[in-house]
């Protein structure tokens, strides 16, 4: 049995984020299926969100904070870059995807397109077509980043690709993403590169 325990769903895309981390660290860990609205879960998420990371007396929820502690509690490659602006860089694109990206792409289409599917809800098709411009919008800002840049922090992977890397899988696979993303070639060679990491299509996996 490893240390190291995540608590989640892996349909989360946050979920899928933090066995990124995990696993291009090099940290052997177990996963552990949850059901995030029992009342007992509190005890670990006070929100009723996944996931949570425990590591012996270490308990922790929220993405970043799972992410920037695995990246210093453990040896391996450095997921945050060294260089000052960079690094504030990293933390720039994964507040952007927190606060934004995540509401456009997932709230406002994957949520529509996946979920009320699974659910036999019909999807909202006034609310995606609204927000159809800022679908737009937001994809132009990343492919404008990352046609200068590999990775969105720079020269190399970092936790920011690991946040948005999962969103834009679900998008991709929703009839808008599949309209919208393929012009913007930058985020479809980042995309490749980041298919090379560790476990991607694992981790990544529709259905």
């Amino acid at each position: 049995m490893a240390d190291v325990k995540l608590l989640g769903l892996p349909p989360s895309s946050y979920c899928r984020t933090a066995m990124m981390i995990l696993e291009n660290k090099g940290v052997d860990y177990d996963f552990e299926l949850v059901d995030f609205r029992a009342t007992e879960y509190a005890a670990h998420h006070p929100f009723h969100k996944v996931p949570v990371l425990k590591h012996g007396e270490v308990s922790l929820y929220e993405t970043l904070a799972i992410g920037i502690y695995v990246d210093v509690a453990f040896d391996g490659p450095s997921l945050q870059p060294s260089d000052p602006a960079a690094k504030a860089e990293m933390f720039q694109w994964i507040s952007a995807t927190i606060d934004y990206y995540y509401d456009s792409f997932v709230r406002h289409c994957v949520t529509e397109r996946f979920v009320k599917a699974m659910r036999g809800i019909p999807a909202d098709e006034a609310k995606i077509e609204a927000a159809m411009p800022v679908f737009t919008d937001h994809l132009a800002i990343i492919n404008d980043r990352l046609s200068v840049s590999d990775y969105l922090a720079g020269s190399e992977v970092s936790l920011a690709d690991m946040f948005l890397a999962p969103i834009l899988v679900y998008f991709a696979a929703t009839p808008e993403g599949a309209a919208l993303m393929p012009p913007q070639t930058a985020i479809g060679a980042w995309m490749q590169r980041m298919v090379k990491t560790k476990r991607f299509d694992e981790i990544n996996k529709l259905g």
